[in-house]
This record gives C-alpha cells, structure tokens and sequence, in this order.
C-alpha cells in the first residue's frame, strides 16, 4: 500500500480519536447549562468509554468477516452525523444518548483503522507503522481538548461537534481509495478462553496493574476541569484546555519503550519507572497551584504512556501464540478502568474533596507497582494454550498499543 493510503489512515484515526475525550474540559460548563451534578457530566465520557471496554466481548456475537473498507466508510459518515445531532441537542439525555451510540461505532471504527495500519507495514516495519498509529490517537486526544475550550469560550461548546461532523466526512469521502481486500476479525472471546488467560499469573498480575492505575490516571483526567475551577474561579474552557497540553509526552514516551527496556535490560523495571511517575503525579496535584497543575501533567501523563506502551509491550512478548485473545482482554480493561474512572472518582471527590480523592490515588499507584513487583513469580506467560481470538485480533499484531 501507498503512503498516501497509510496517511489517510492516520489522519482518520486522529479525527475519529478527537471524538472520543471532547467533552473533558468542558464539563463544568456542561454541569451549569443542564443544571446536572458533577457525576451526571462525567457520563458523556463514561457512555463513550463502555463500550470500547465490552467490545472484545460482544461483539463477535453480531459481526464476522467484514471487510474493512465498508466497515470503515460507514462508521465514518454514521459517526459525522451522529457529531451533528450533537451540535442540536437540547437536553443531557439527548446529549448522553448519543454520546452513548458514538461509542458503539468506535470499536469498528479502531479495528478498522488497526487493520489497515498492521496491513500497510513492510516487514520488519510494524512497530514504526503501529507507533504512527499509537502517535495520531495521542494527538487527536489532545487537539480535541484544546478545540474543545477554545470553541467553547468563542463560539459556544456545540460547536465542536459541528467542527467534528464537517471534518468526518472528509475521511469518509478518502476512504473510497483504500484497498478493499483487508478483512476484520470479529471472532468473540470467550469465557472458557478468558479464564484460561487469567489463570496465568503474569497475566492477571498485569491486567490488575493496568485496571488500577489507568483508573486513577483516567480520574484525574476527569477532575482537573473542577479542580481549576476550585482554585481559580472564573478560569475559562480554552485555559482548562489547555492543562492537557502534557499529554502530548506520551508520543515520545511511547516510542521510546523499546530503547529504554533494552538500556535498563528489565521490562518489570521500565514498568516499576512508569507507575513510579504517574504516582509522583499524583502526589504533585497535592499542591494547590493551578501553573502546578500544568507542569506535573509531563510527569503523570509521561509515567502512564511508558507504562502502557512497556506493558502491552511484555504482554505481546511473552504471548508466543494467540495474542489476541491476550491483547483483546487488555484492550477490555484498558477501557473499562478507563469508563470506571472518568466517573466514580467524581463521586468521591464530590463527597471527600480532592485531596481525599488524590490519596486514594496514589494508593492505587502503589497497589499498581505491587503487582508488577510479582511479575516472573509464577507460570510463565507463554505456557496457556489459548485458542480463540479477539475482536483486535487483526488489530493490534506483535507491539501494537490500543490508544489512550
């Protein structure tokens, strides 16, 4: 396949990508429009999330052997309009109704993406093509954010969406030029093959691990926006925005787990820095200083990129056959930590504050580096004979990362 193929591709996962956290800095603002709760705002990202988490699950119950191509068009132009019923929503639920259908076409849409991706490298080239595609996601998470604030303290935050639709459609139209040969794997995990997976002891501790700490990391995300609020009354949409300009770490911090791993000669001590640094984070955000709340975004958001990047890393390794299901079951709870903790810490910081919230944190950061400390204690990984696949089986080959 073509370069110009490969850049439709990743210039279609970044867009797809800026859907997904859109909504994050503006959800004080959502809270005071609809007169909503705290909790009841985070669920436009919670709705998005879940079922990105069940995915690997489910969704081989309804779809086999689709090819990609049509996959991928329709999702695109389903997706934009979806983005334009948004811009006229009037009510929370219409707005957390269709929050909720974005995130049943997200899954399509990324494995498509992934299979393209994966299918476009050259031998020996899938970890630069997969860093690529790790790359767009990161960006398109921030550059949404940064949209996000800006087009809300402008022009109003419905606009984002219109902005998003308008933009969709230009992927939907290029993706007629992709090959259509590539074929999606939808084949369900199922339980027989999950517990076989998690009776491994490297695999369990490491899915635990993730789930705890991509949490936290997922929670603090959620509260920044009325964390500013809380010190700095009166901060604008496009300021808190910008507070996730240290997200953009984690495009060299993911490219370089590799050269990090093979200079330190230990995985489990790559995965011990990054959890070490997200936890750092965390105790940082103590500091009632909003230009604080800017600086330690570099070090939580770095810590948790080399950490999942070296974590799915070694799971990919140490997976000598049937990496799907291992990768499918990574993804599942990579994004329902992720759909758990962009909600249930707001709970808690609504009810014991924020630095209550940030204790329990940093708790977790600690449980997290508990588990990897037991990495190589037990079966080694490679010993289950799993035979099933993932809804990623295509998706994510050898080092591929699911995006953050």
């Amino acid at each position: 396949m073509t370069k110009g193929q490969l850049w439709i591709v990743l210039v279609t996962t970044f867009l797809v990508f800026c859907t997904l956290y859109t909504p994050q800095p503006i959800l004080p603002q959502l809270a005071q429009d609809f007169s909503i709760p705290a909790t009841d705002a985070a669920l436009v990202i919670t709705v998005t999330l879940l079922p990105l988490g069940l995915a690997p699950v489910f969704y081989g119950y309804f779809l086999q052997a689709i090819p990609a191509r049509s996959m991928l068009r329709l999702s695109l132009i389903l997706l934009a309009l979806d983005q334009f019923a948004l811009f006229f929503a009037t009510s929370f639920w219409q707005l957390l109704t269709l929050r909720f259908l974005q995130g049943l076409l997200l899954p399509a849409l990324f494995t498509a993406l992934m299979t393209y991706a994966a299918r476009m490298a050259a031998p020996g080239r899938i970890r630069a093509v997969m860093g690529q595609y790790v790359a767009a996601t990161i960006i398109g998470g921030f550059t949404s954010r940064a949209l996000s604030g800006f087009l809300a303290d402008t022009l109003g935050w419905q606009w984002i969406f219109m902005v998003l639709g308008l933009a969709l459609l230009v992927p939907a139209w290029l993706s007629g030029r992709l090959q259509a040969d590539a074929e999606l794997s939808f084949a369900r995990l199922d339980t027989r093959a999950i517990g076989r997976t998690l009776r491994v002891p490297d695999y369990a501790w490491s899915y635990l691990a993730l789930f705890v700490v991509f949490f936290g990391f997922t929670g603090v995300l959620a509260l920044l926006p009325f964390r500013i609020g809380e010190i700095a009354p009166g901060t604008s949409s496009f300021v808190i925005s910008l507070v996730y300009l240290g997200y953009m770490i984690g495009i060299p911090m993911a490219l370089a787990s590799d050269r990090l791993v093979a200079g330190f000669g230990s995985e489990k001590l790559v995965l011990l820095m990054g959890v070490s640094a997200t936890g750092l984070g965390f105790v940082l955000y103590l500091i009632p200083d909003v230009s604080i709340l800017f600086i330690v975004m570099l070090i939580l958001a770095g810590g948790m990129f080399l950490f999942h990047a070296t974590l799915s890393g070694f799971l990919n390794h140490s997976a000598i056959e049937h990496k799907g299901v291992v990768n499918g079951i990574y993804v599942s709870v990579y994004y329902l930590s992720g759909a758990l903790g962009s909600w249930l810490p707001m709970m808690f910081y609504q009810s014991f504050g924020w630095h209550d919230t940030l204790l329990v944190f940093i708790g977790l950061a600690l449980l997290s580096a508990w588990f990897i400390s037991r990495l190589g204690r037990g079966a080694s990984a490679s010993e289950p004979s799993v035979k099933s696949s993932s809804l990623l089986e295509y998706a994510i080959l050898h080092r591929g990362k699911p995006g953050m």
